[in-house]
């Protein structure tokens, strides 16, 4: 199927719906998935929700809510902001191997009950096909509470999303893939403030050395072992031994000692 028949057959879900809420994380997927909801039901008919917590970068914060005014909807279109406390979920702080679907059936189950008290009966998401391919937990969480995917309904994958966000002049058409930040830490090793506030303003120090969208793991057993991972295309420019070097004396700075690359990228 060709992509504008994706596109169309996505207007047509959308109308479907009438009135939506989205759940908008200010991302390639979802940003496509708002612009095509807005320009189909117009604003008054879509509520955008943003998850705001602890487990979101001030970057990618500011990216989602300053989202309608840098695409041109100044007016009447405003993404909601809704506060979150996951360090108060015991069950997630536990960060177990389904630590994804406990966060999501948390958040999405606030927003059915804030957009339903304003009379919307359908949350969407912006999951594309390509995301069918990998482990998500959090998507058994959208299947549970009935949240709609229109971009997988539409056929949708990652490039065509992309293409399609170019078409519209979306400045987030070649924007870097992002999680949260609990993504970064393994599986069985407890989410605290401290923590996710250590990830943050690495990745943070990285980006400013020139390695945005890069992710930055850490270790189980050793404090201070980082996993690094950058983009492919920052790949050549990080092995180059001044650059490197810049890296590891940042990450040695904030207590990081032994540094480990993913030679793949990401």
């Amino acid at each position: 199927m060709l992509l504008e028949d994706k596109v169309r057959r996505l207007q047509e879900i959308l109308l479907d719906c009438s009135r939506v809420a989205v759940a908008f994380s200010g991302g390639v997927d979802s940003s496509l998935l708002l612009k095509t909801a807005l320009d189909t039901l117009g604003a008054g008919n879509v509520l955008p929700l943003f998850a705001d917590s602890l487990l979101v970068t001030p970057a990618d914060r500011d990216r989602a809510l300053s989202w309608p005014g840098r695409h041109g909807y100044s007016k009447g279109v405003v993404v909601q902001s809704v506060e979150l406390y996951p360090l108060t979920w015991k069950e997630f702080v536990r960060n177990p191997p389904e630590r994804c679907y406990l966060c999501k059936f948390r958040i999405y189950s606030q927003f059915i009950d804030i957009m339903e008290k304003r009379g919307i009966k359908v949350l969407v998401d912006g999951t594309n096909t390509d995301d069918l391919k990998d482990r998500r937990p959090g998507l058994r969480a959208i299947h549970e509470l009935g949240v709609r995917t229109p971009l997988v309904e539409a056929g949708l994958g990652k490039d065509e999303i992309r293409a399609r966000s170019r078409e519209l002049g979306l400045d987030t058409w070649q924007q870097p893939s992002s999680s949260c930040l609990a993504t970064r830490l393994p599986h069985g090793m407890a989410v605290t403030e401290e923590l996710l506030q250590r990830v943050a303003r690495r990745e943070q120090g990285l980006a400013r050395l020139g390695f945005s969208g890069c992710r930055l793991r850490l270790d189980r057993d050793d404090e201070g072992m980082v996993y690094l991972q950058v983009r492919q295309e920052d790949l050549d420019r990080l092995l180059d031994q001044g650059m490197r070097m810049a890296v590891v004396r940042f990450l040695q700075k904030d207590g990081a000692d032994k540094v480990y690359l993913d030679l793949e990228g990401r």
